[in-house]
């Protein structure tokens, strides 16, 4: 795999802020119930006791994603207060005042840098023998502008509004770091995405096969266990 130059990529920041400001311009678009879903999470997560946070039902849009997802929700609320403190109120039922709105929608824009890292570290695992010179033409440019303009994650979290790119992100990261043979670190990523969206446990058994081809059994002799893998 060729070692990318300085120069090779001083086409990533220009699209990854390109496409963040075409979020931006979605921020007063149409949203869909899940804002609501969210604002009450806020809500619940920054008012009530952590014991609370599962059983509060004022909302039909009860809390139902895991803790780390939880824990989430209540970190930002306190960036939240700074914008209207009236959204953090679990009686306020589908309150969405023009701060409240402009929070939320940022939020989103803003956990998805970690979308953005996430794709740079897959592209640096892109094998590149014999780059073409045009930039169209070239793998690495060809997939950034899949992953970063998926109009899926446009439609779903800068409309619909979820934070799908945030979680998408992490799973990429997870990939980049099996590529790049840090599988432990592979591993503790994939498990923090379980613990923020139980709907990724469809592909745990891929991911623990992978594990133990690539990880628990020696390269060399792949019958063989290596034993202190597994603790």
């Amino acid at each position: 795999m060729a070692a990318p130059t300085v120069n090779s990529w001083s086409w990533f920041p220009t699209l990854a802020i390109g496409i963040s400001l075409l979020k931006c311009l979605l921020i007063n678009t149409y949203h869909s119930t899940d804002f609501e879903v969210h604002r009450n999470w806020l809500a619940i997560t920054h008012s009530l006791a952590v014991s609370k946070w599962y059983y509060e039902d004022t909302s039909e849009w009860t809390l139902d994603y895991p803790p780390l997802f939880a824990w989430f929700e209540y970190g930002l609320s306190h960036i939240a207060k700074y914008f209207d403190k009236e959204m953090l109120v679990v009686t306020n039922l589908n309150y969405a005042s023009p701060a409240t709105v402009i929070f939320q929608r940022l939020s989103v824009i803003f956990t998805d840098l970690l979308f953005i890292y996430a794709v740079k570290e897959c592209l640096k695992c892109v094998r590149r023998n014999k780059e073409p010179k045009d930039l169209l033409e070239k793998p690495v440019f060809v997939l950034a502008v899949l992953l970063l303009c998926n109009f899926g994650l446009l439609i779903i979290d800068h409309i619909h509004f979820q934070y799908n790119g945030f979680l998408f992100g992490l799973l990429l990261l997870s990939v980049a770091r099996h590529f790049q043979n840090r599988h432990l670190e592979g591993a503790l990523l994939f498990a923090l995405l379980l613990n923020f969206k139980h709907i990724y446990l469809y592909i745990a058994p891929a991911y623990g096969i992978y594990l133990l081809r690539s990880f628990c059994f020696t390269q060399n002799n792949p019958g063989n266990l290596k034993f202190n893998s597994f603790l």
